[in-house]
């Protein structure tokens, strides 16, 4: 007769239950709605209904089957195992469409098996009695897998048995069964354990005649897992030994010599088996092998990342870039789709379950139902901590099953059986606590125990989702940064006029492409590529166009809801494409700089470097850039620091004018000698007209008068000027810049020789378009830039006007209002010099720098920067 206790827990176990199909139910919908913007396939809808209809029926059908056999039964251990299997199968279903049908069925006959197990375990007595039966048969079916063992995917350790495409592993049975033989034995010698006790020095241990068996039993399990180098089933096995030994005996020394012990058995396994040294150096330190042997591990923690506190949804998130999610990493899918809320959700279950277990414990009204189902709760706390910390690097991998949730018929299967027995323990519960006081603290203390370590397992998944989170999302390896990149549509790049120099082409599955419409802007526009990053104005300016700086927090987070990219801002450079192509282009086939910029306000038109390279072919054509002694990658302009030579000798003629030392009319002589460094010569660059004054030399470009200069100067002198032209700190720019010091200047021939551009100091042609922007400029240093929206402009004055005007006069004219200085400068021992040209034109407002490495014929130089500087006067810009 129904009990009015009987029916109010029916009525909660019923509401409880249709929570969790409420919850199975959304989910449904949920991934239905995902299937138009995952990646991952998902079952067909035949498929959904049939999981659907087999949850409804084996649910439906064991509250209905077990009002009837068990109406006294907790109400929430049902409730508890079909949340997380309604989990299980949504989990599946998103992750390996395929085995959704399996899983289905195998619930259906674990529903089953578990109706047939309260039904015989109305009378406990068989389980009691026959325990060597029981353990020794399921040790039969374990060893059997050493000759017929099988993998079902083909490969791996042979751990099941197969018989018509149905796969059993006999671990599984097994477990369940050594559970049932430890309550047994327990119940009837646990006094014994502790009553009899055999002294060795200052030990107090067991009688050998009452825990030899045991002992026996547990090691001749161990063994034959040892040879399956099954390391999860081990741990699961020993640690649930371990969970009720001290129920038995209350004596933490067993637990802590059990744990050595343990520490002991992983040493060597760790020096014997391959494969157990690979899972405990993944989890001491995957990171080195996050490509090979702890890739599981490592997209693992990334998932975590990625899920942060809220997940990215159900059926949004990309776990299946985790082998064998579905099985071993099922909770780490709950992570990334879930976030930290579901995992601790996911966690509070088996809290909940853990709870209600040593409930029915503590109220059991026989000590083998007390130890079986401490046993069985144990068991399953201790199965779902193992794998979730493996899955959170808490513990190494096992391999084990989270029960209820992961794919898997044997582990569905048995934890069903096991829940039957829970429940039938529960439902054949005194009305009042059984058991005297000492046996209700030690379980209370082991469930506070496994509390505790569910409780840290929660915090370390926390560390990862929350901590480390940012961390982990721009890892090089993780795969969900690439996905995520390869759908933000950066915003363009153009030109001054608005000529596109980088865009972006979206094709129909949203994936994006990079273009570059104009190839010679590849020193200045850069490249953005998903395997080697940003360079170039693509990497200064990389928030921009990837939109991320004009999303306020709101809505960054409803974007991040949604899944939805941002969508990047353009950036307008003060280049003139058609100038930047002309200057790319005249560097064809040899190595060189090129600068050109508007001396009164900064603004960089043109920035070339030789040998560069094409931004839409970096990725297939990296190793090789990379590799290229000729540096196609390194922006010359910017970063390349090269011997000034005659390029200096504005600095230093300035420095002399400022200061007093000579004017431009001093008369010179030898002004034309050859100044010999290491074997090289160097000379006028130029004829030198007239009579042979300081000015003439100059404009001419001969060595030998600064080498005076620098005499005359001193080392004070000279770093002097160096300080005031700002050649030994690296310009402002939005690119990367170089710079290089002044050395110590002792010897007169080292006064010389940095005098005349050939000393420690060298110099970019980025620094050297600054001097003659400066001579433009009537003496203020230009300010340069790259962006129009950007902090350029015109700084502090470095000479007076008059100097300025009085170095702009010594400058040959070349024409049409143009004015430039050629020097050159020694490249070193065996090699072609360095050619140097600086020019001013278009009214004295606008100044070049070309540098030609190996210059076969050094006018060159001055033929690129007239034609630049003509063709800016013909453009009116």
């Amino acid at each position: 007769m129904l009990t009015q206790d009987g029916s109010r827990s029916i009525r909660r176990e019923r509401v409880l239950l249709s929570l969790g199909a409420a919850f199975y139910l959304v989910g449904t919908l949920a991934l239905t709605l995902a299937r138009s913007v995952a990646d991952e396939p998902l079952p067909s809808p035949a498929r959904w209904l049939a999981a659907a209809l087999s949850f409804a029926l084996a649910f439906g059908g064991l509250h209905l089957s077990l009002n009837r056999l068990l109406p006294r039964r907790d109400p929430f251990l049902l409730p508890t195992a079909a949340l997380l299997t309604g989990w299980g199968l949504l989990l599946i279903g998103r992750l390996a469409p395929n085995f959704l049908l399996r899983q289905s069925l195998w619930l259906l006959l674990s529903a089953g098996a578990l109706v047939a197990v309260v039904r015989l375990s109305r009378d406990m007595r068989r389980l009691r009695r026959f325990r060597y039966t029981w353990l020794l048969g399921g040790l039969a079916l374990l060893a059997a897998t050493l000759v017929f063992g099988v993998n079902p995917s083909g490969y791996g350790p042979r751990l099941w048995l197969g018989v018509g495409g149905v796969y059993l592993q006999p671990a599984e049975i097994l477990k369940l069964l050594l559970t049932i033989y430890l309550a047994s034995y327990l119940a009837e010698k646990g006094e014994l354990l502790t009553g009899e006790e055999w002294r060795v020095w200052r030990w107090r241990l067991p009688q050998p005649a009452y825990v030899g068996p045991l002992l026996a039993m547990l090691g001749l399990t161990l063994l034959l897992l040892a040879r399956q180098q099954d390391l999860g089933a081990a741990m699961l096995f020993f640690l649930t030994f371990l969970a009720m030994l001290y129920l038995a005996t209350g004596r933490r020394s067993y637990v802590v010599v059990g744990l050595a012990l343990f520490v002991g058995m992983g040493f060597l396994g760790y020096h014997l088996s391959e494969r157990v040294a690979l899972r405990i150096d993944g989890w001491l330190d995957p990171w080195p092998g996050a490509a090979d042997r702890s890739f599981q591990i490592v997209q693992s923690l990334l998932a975590f990342g990625a899920g942060g506190v809220f997940g990215q949804g159900l059926g949004l998130g990309h776990p299946t870039f985790i082998p064998a999610v579905h099985t071993d990493f099922i909770f780490a899918a709950i992570g990334e789709e879930f976030g930290l809320a579901g995992v601790t959700a996911s966690v509070a279950l088996y809290g909940l379950l853990l709870l209600r277990g040593f409930r029915a414990a503590v109220r059991a009204a026989h000590p083998f139902a007390r130890f079986l189902a401490a046993g069985l709760t144990s068991g399953l706390t201790v199965q779902a901590w193992v794998i979730m910390a493996g899955n959170a690097k808490l513990a190494p991998i096992t391999g084990v099953t989270l029960p209820f949730v992961s794919y898997g018929g044997s582990s569905l299967l048995t934890n069903f059986i096991a829940l039957g027995l829970l429940l039938r323990v529960s439902a054949d519960r005194e009305m009042t606590v059984a058991g005297d006081g000492r046996e209700r603290a030690l379980l209370l203390r082991l469930a506070a125990g496994l509390t505790l370590a569910l409780a840290l397992l929660t915090i370390g998944c926390g560390y990862w989702a929350v901590l480390r989170a940012g961390e982990l999302s721009r890892r090089d390896d993780n795969p969900r940064r690439v996905l995520y990149e390869r759908h933000i549509i950066r915003g363009r790049i153009l030109d001054r006029h608005g000529v596109v120099l980088a865009d972006t082409e979206v094709a129909a599955d949203g994936l994006v492409t990079r273009r570059y419409p104009l190839p010679e802007a590849a020193p200045v526009v850069g490249y953005a590529s998903l395997r080697y990053g940003t360079g170039g104005i693509e990497a200064a300016c990389d928030d921009l166009l990837r939109g991320e700086t004009a999303r306020t927090p709101w809505q960054a987070a409803v974007d991040d809801l949604l899944h939805r990219p941002p969508h990047g801002a353009d950036v307008r450079l003060t280049l003139d494409a058609r100038l930047q192509a002309q200057a790319q282009r005249a560097l064809e086939g040899q190595a060189g700089a090129v600068v050109l910029l508007d001396a009164a306000d900064g603004e960089i038109l043109a920035l070339a470097s030789a040998p560069t390279f094409d931004p839409e072919r970096l990725d297939e054509e990296w190793e090789q850039l990379s590799d290229d002694p000729a540096a196609p990658l390194v922006n010359r302009a910017t970063q390349g620091l090269y011997q000034p030579g005659a390029a200096l000798q504005t600095v230093i003629l300035a420095e002399s004018l400022v200061t007093g030392v000579t004017t431009p009319s001093a008369p010179v002589r030898n002004a034309t000698a050859v100044f010999v460094l290491d074997g090289e010569s160097l000379a006028c660059s130029g004829p030198l007209t007239g009579t042979p004054t300081l000015a003439a030399a100059y404009g001419a470009g001969c060595p030998a008068p600064f080498a005076d200069l620098g005499e005359r100067l001193g080392a004070d002198g000279i770093a002097a000027a160096v300080a005031r032209w700002g050649l030994t700190a690296p310009p402002p720019l939005e690119l990367e810049t170089a710079a290089a010091e002044v050395g110590p200047l002792r010897t007169t021939a080292g006064l010389r020789e940095e005098a005349i551009g050939q000393g420690h100091l060298t110099v970019s042609p980025l620094q050297i378009a600054l001097v003659a922007g400066t001579l433009a400029n009537g003496g203020r240093r230009p300010i340069p830039g790259l962006l129009l929206t950007g902090e350029h402009g015109v700084g502090r004055q470095v000479i007076p006007p008059t100097v300025a005007d009085m170095l702009l006069d010594a400058w040959p004219s070349l024409g049409d209002g143009v004015r430039g200085h050629l020097g050159l400068a020694i490249a070193g021992r065996g090699q072609r010099p360095l050619a140097w040209f600086l020019g001013v034109g278009a009214g004295g407002r606008y100044a070049v720098v070309v540098l030609i490495e190996q210059a076969a014929d050094p006018h060159r130089a001055a033929e690129i920067g007239r034609e630049l500087l003509m063709a800016l006067q013909r453009s009116n810009l």
